[in-house]
């Protein structure tokens, strides 16, 4: 009875769930950048620093689930491939981490200089850290850090697919699970990364703009556009969700075991209501109300949409990862699963991995000036002789 269990439990279901935001908000923050969609150069600084927040605690889900989690450094001292594809993991989020960090300092060095120009004390010091000891604001400079800002951002998006592509991957190449063994897992991760990314995206911009800006105020255009966006992928999302049911319910279309186990776990099993309202009822909402004129021009409602799709989306990493190790290996009917409140693997761990990105976010929101006209502010009211405010735009330029 070893094999009939589930060994992955919330934390690996948070883990994909992490890095789809990643994912996605970096690609959310790169179309100014990238596709010269300049109306979202206010979401380009701030998509760094979602990105950075959640990047950090990206492993915290497979380390929280693993047995020896102090093994962790073994993962880059060891070879891991081809025979290991979650070798891949070390190589991308180091590699996509770096890339992180890059940009933010590029994005954020201009600011960084002008700050420790004007700012005194402790502060001043902090920015002068953070500017790596840099004074050069020249338009030669900028302009060049502009054009690596581009190439670093084509790079991201790159990396972007591979981060959250590959755990698709791996899903989908495991025969001995017949609900994963899928081909449409790697597609589907990807899309559903991209989706859940703009909807955080316009949830963090709406609050954070609303609440926390100098302006306190939200660009309706700006909403409606991602809105806009976001409801182009839901299209593909949810037809990949018809295409997986078509592809994995009916006993004519799928083998005995896909079918058999889908029939037993999502159509009258213990996740049913989790598939059915959760994952699809939850996103056709979504596209229902993204679909609406009104919806998509007030901040408020696209944020209620916005979370009715990061829903859809978790209950969707749920019924991949625990929904495929319901089906039994060995034995007959179904393994049982209920989510722990406490301990190991629990809804406590997930919650506190979740904290966590909320505090390093609120930490680097309060360090970076991400904010144009509150930068603008600080710059014009602690400018001393021999400083000239210089005007600063979201691409740090």
């Amino acid at each position: 009875m070893g094999l009939e269990q589930v060994y992955w439990t919330l934390p690996i279901v948070a883990y994909p769930y992490i890095s789809g935001l990643i994912a996605g908000s970096f690609i959310v923050g790169s179309l100014s950048k990238v596709f010269g969609q300049k109306q979202y150069e206010p979401l380009a600084k701030l998509s760094l620093l979602v990105t950075f927040a959640f990047i950090l605690f990206a492993p915290v889900g497979p380390l929280a689930d693993a047995q020896q989690p102090s093994r962790w450094w073994e993962l880059f001292t060891r070879p891991h491939l081809p025979s290991a594809p979650m070798g891949l993991f070390t190589m991308i989020w180091t590699a996509y981490l770096l890339l992180v960090l890059v940009e933010m300092y590029l994005a954020f060095r201009v600011d960084f200089c002008q700050l420790a120009a004007v700012e005194t004390g402790w502060r001043a010091r902090l920015y002068r850290v953070l500017a790596l000891g840099s004074t050069d604001t020249s338009e030669q400079r900028q302009a060049k850090e502009h054009t690596w800002l581009v190439g670093l951002a084509g790079v991201g998006i790159f990396l972007a697919f591979a981060f959250h592509g590959y755990i698709g991957f791996i899903f989908g190449a495991i025969k001995a699970r017949p609900l994963w063994h899928n081909a449409l897992m790697m597609p589907m991760f990807i899309t559903s990364a991209i989706l859940s990314g703009i909807a955080l995206m316009i949830v963090v911009y709406t609050l954070v703009f609303r609440y926390f800006s100098r302006e306190q105020r939200v660009d309706a255009n700006l909403t409606s556009g991602l809105m806009k966006i976001m409801l182009w992928v839901m299209f593909v999302d949810v037809f990949f969700d018809i295409v997986d049911v078509l592809n994995s319910a009916p006993a004519a279309y799928a083998n005995a075991a896909t079918s058999q186990g889908f029939a037993q776990v999502f159509l009258h099993g213990p996740l049913t209501g989790a598939f059915w309202f959760g994952q699809i009822g939850l996103l056709v909402l979504a596209l229902i109300l993204a679909l609406l004129p009104k919806v998509r021009r007030s901040p408020s409602a696209a944020s209620l949409t916005s979370l009715l799709v990061l829903v859809s989306v978790f209950f969707m990493r749920y019924n991949v990862v625990i929904g495929g190790q319901l089906q039994a290996k060995a034995s007959q009917g179904l393994v049982l699963y209920t989510p722990a409140l406490l301990g190991r693997g629990s809804v406590q761990v997930v919650f506190g991995m979740f904290m966590l990105i909320l505090f390093v976010f609120l930490v680097v929101m309060n360090v970076f000036p991400w904010d144009d006209g509150a930068l603008r502010q600080r710059l014009a009211s602690g400018n001393r002789p021999g400083v000239t405010e210089k005007p600063v735009n979201a691409a740090g330029r």
